[in-house]
């Protein structure tokens, strides 16, 4: 990325932090669908009710599996609803999408644009997001500039370790006691900074940040101050992700300097990765942790015609999106040759024929620095062309899953979709001569 100065004023951007909740870009899409069949505020949430449960939109950053059609909202689940829909009212009227006036909701003539583009295609709707989005906070500018600062000889990757007890020898079953805890806190601060000095080539020392965790830990009455007392093991899976916010957080503030909370860095990393600015994953293979890294760059001039300029900024650059087309030159070759090397690094690490397409994804992803969209596509187009026996290998796809993998598995990993059906498992064999 070739640094450059802002000619706009950040201090008079709004922050990134503005933006609280919701990640799926689609919360964007169904609010203007209920907004186009009335401009009262609640038919619009009952229409929004409908439309999230057929998307099948979580309350999070993740997609939901299942919809029991026949299983009526609690009141809990409908305050849920509520709070999100309110949260996606106030980011789209910021936007621009949308004007509202006291229970009365109207679609902009932006509104009307992007529903337009919607139904034409939902990937040419988020690029328009895209560009409403960063000309409102900047968020993936600041974000491609962490990366590629912090990390230009690994291509802007970062790297957040995440050990849970078990990855550090512990087993949950045996975990009772106040001084469990502190052992597993004691083992994970060696193994972070041990994983900062190998990966960042510098010493430091965490125990500071240690105390502090726990010092709140003890002041929340979550542990005792008295190592043989037993805590509450209703509390077990609360107090490790407590260590794993914590640890996050410190990771972003004082290894790579992010201003910003974890919960806002994670919302528009979550985003980008949507759009195809950036990819985040916590099930690359092989690693324990979340990687990050961008699939976009920030330049001035561009030559490539994989590099697709997706927003210009006011100081002369621009935003573009690695978004390679299969017909252009090399890529059809690239990407087999990255498929079939990391379908084999899969198979021989773990012995099995069949692999999860998602771990596969990881790999490619990662190696051509892709969006996961752009895979998906090219898989497609690879498999079919392999039907046709126009490919040098053989390649199978089925829906079936993996006798060891189970439905929370699958609860946060987006899925594979090939000719209309969602694919989980891939073989691949050279063909014979």
């Amino acid at each position: 990325m070739k640094e450059g100065k802002f000619d706009f004023n950040l201090d008079i951007i709004p922050s990134p932090q503005i933006v609280k909740k919701f990640y799926l870009l689609d919360y964007f899409l169904i609010l203007l669908q209920s907004c186009s069949l009335s401009n009262e505020y609640h038919k619009i949430f009952s229409k929004f009710k409908l439309l999230k449960e057929k998307e099948r939109l979580g309350e999070s950053k993740y997609r939901k599996l299942v919809i029991d059609e026949s299983e009526e909202l609690s009141e809990t689940q409908v305050k849920r609803y509520m709070y999100t829909f309110d949260q996606v009212i106030i980011e789209s009227e910021n936007c621009g999408l949308i004007k509202k006036k006291s229970n009365q909701i109207q679609l902009t003539k932006r509104g009307q644009k992007c529903l337009i583009l919607a139904d034409n295609s939902k990937r040419i709707f988020y690029n328009e997001l895209l560009a409403i989005l960063e000309a409102k906070y900047h968020s993936f500018y600041q974000l491609l500039n962490l990366c590629y600062n912090q990390n230009k000889q690994k291509g802007g990757l970062l790297i957040f370790p995440i050990y849970s007890p078990r990855k550090l020898g512990f087993d949950k079953k045996e975990m009772h006691t106040t001084y469990h805890i502190l052992q597993y806190s004691y083992k994970l601060r060696l193994r972070l900074e041990k994983d900062i000095e190998s990966n960042f080539g510098k010493k430091k020392s965490l125990k500071n940040f240690e105390d502090e965790l726990l010092l709140k830990l003890f002041e929340d009455k979550i542990i005792s101050n008295i190592k043989d007392k037993k805590f509450n093991k209703a509390k077990y899976n609360s107090i490790i992700s407590r260590f794993r916010k914590y640890w996050l957080n410190i990771f972003l503030k004082e290894i790579y300097k992010y201003p910003y909370s974890f919960e806002t860095f994670n919302i528009w990393v979550e985003r980008g990765k949507q759009l195809g600015v950036i990819h985040t994953t916590e099930f690359y293979p092989n690693f324990d942790g979340r990687l990050v890294y961008p699939t976009s760059v920030i330049l001035k001039k561009n030559s490539s015609l994989d590099l697709v300029n997706s927003y210009n900024y006011s100081d002369g650059q621009s935003l573009f999106i690695h978004k390679p087309k299969w017909n252009n030159g090399n890529n059809p070759n690239r990407f087999f040759e990255a498929l079939t090397n990391a379908y084999f690094d899969l198979k021989n690490n773990r012995k099995t024929t069949f692999i999860r397409i998602a771990d596969l994804r990881e790999k490619v992803c990662y190696k051509m620095r892709i969006p996961t969209f752009i895979f998906n596509e090219f898989l497609e187009l690879a498999y079919n062309e392999n039907l046709k026996g126009e490919t040098k290998i053989k390649i199978s796809l089925e829906a079936d899953r993996l006798p060891h993998e189970t439905n929370a598995m699958y609860l946060k990993r987006e899925p594979v979709i090939i000719n209309n059906q969602q694919k989980n498992i891939v073989a691949i064999d050279y063909k014979k001569p």
